[in-house]
């Protein structure tokens, strides 16, 4: 099968749907398809990898105006890919923005599909002017993946037919993430010593990530344990106010910030925490959460999104309340006060991922949605 995947996030940007795109196209492209990444992201690609990736920005004369970029990148971006695209079984959207919008018209007449990675849609799904611009998106899909069963129920209550729409988590490459790498290097690279129990928040600094909560409970968390650190890795605007909970909890020397780190890096990261923490507000699914658990370490997250799907309450990890800054500290320390607990709570973590959510389970699963897709023929005349 010939596959193009089209998305308007990639490398070098950094994140969930990159990591989704790589180890989705790795798989498809290791069970036998063609796979072709097309973006409008600028970049250059190291090579090495099973699929081809088009940057079309690079093709692209932008107009001084983001209506008017957006007329000349379709002009640009049509005029290849139509004769590309005769040769594809089908095109699969991994973003849902103006530009996915518009191409989806274009492509008109083809198999088409999307995966709604985005945990903005549990909010824009319930204004019904917000929620306008998406449901004529999936009108004009063949499928939709929903990585979380959140997802996929407000896509249903949306208007989409229910048969369109398939529950299909996100995986991970557990040959990368194992527990066998050492956090030696990352430790030692912060300042953390390896009897300093280590918490790792691998999480952008925004609202909706929750991590002013962990910040909150740090508080808690060393007033019991006095030699926990917090490594958070991303960045972003909430960063100031967390800085500013933790000194007012008198443990800012106990928190440190990393950025954003490359997600080839993010093995090491995994290997030196005792713990993983995601306080997310709102959450689609989580790619962390599974890198994490293929690391063997034991995660505390939030009960939202399709975070329980991933995480087995006291069997791989803890759920808790949504901004339960107290809730949060007490699994924390539950955990970090009984390793014992912390090692059974990883193993069946590891074995929960090798089990449900390698990228060859899900790019198994994936082709399984492809081959039942109608054709766009049949959808026009419908």
């Amino acid at each position: 099968m010939k596959i193009l995947m089209f998305t308007t996030d990639y490398l070098p940007n950094i994140g969930g749907v990159t990591a989704h795109l790589r180890g989705l196209a790795g798989a498809l492209c290791e069970a036998g398809h063609r796979v072709s990444i097309v973006t409008n992201v600028p970049g250059e690609d190291g090579g090495g990898d099973p699929f081809s990736v088009l940057r079309v920005s690079e093709r692209v004369r932008w107009l001084p105006t983001a209506r008017g970029r957006r007329v000349q990148f379709l002009l640009n971006l049509a005029r290849p890919l139509r004769t590309e695209l005769r040769g594809y079984d089908l095109v699969h959207f991994h973003t849902v923005d103006p530009l996915s919008q518009a191409l989806s018209t274009l492509w008109r007449g083809r198999r088409l599909v999307a995966t709604n990675h985005t945990s903005m849609f549990v909010a824009d799904s319930r204004d019904p002017r917000r929620a306008r611009p998406w449901r004529r998106f999936f009108d004009r899909m063949d499928g939709i993946i929903a990585p979380s069963k959140e997802l996929a129920d407000l896509t249903v209550a949306l208007g989409t037919g229910a048969r369109k729409v398939r529950y299909l988590p996100n995986g991970v490459d557990a040959s990368v993430f194992h527990p066998d790498r050492s956090g030696a290097p990352c430790r030692e690279r912060y300042g953390i010593r390896a009897d300093e129990a280590l918490l790792l928040c691998p999480r952008r600094l925004v609202e909706k990530n929750g991590c002013i909560y962990l910040a909150r409970a740090m508080g808690r968390i060393v007033r019991r344990l006095p030699g926990v650190r917090v490594l958070f890795v991303g960045d972003g605007p909430e960063r100031a106010p967390i800085t500013r909970e933790l000194e007012a909890a008198g443990c800012l020397d106990r928190a440190v910030f990393a950025r954003s780190i490359p997600n080839a890096e993010m093995p090491g990261y995994y290997a030196a925490a005792d713990v993983v923490v995601t306080p997310s507000l709102i959450e689609a699914t989580s790619i962390s959460v599974l890198e994490a658990m293929a690391t063997a370490r034991p995660v505390v997250a939030t009960r939202v999104g399709g975070l329980p799907a991933l995480v087995e309450h006291g069997r791989t990890g803890y759920l808790v309340g949504p901004g339960d800054e107290a809730e949060l500290a007490a699994r924390i320390c539950d955990l970090l006060a009984d390793p014992a607990c912390r090692t059974r709570m990883g193993e069946s973590a590891r074995r929960r991922v090798l089990d449900s959510f390698t990228w060859d389970r899900i790019a198994e699963l994936t082709v399984d949605v492809y081959q039942t897709l109608g054709s766009g023929r049949d959808r026009r005349a419908a």
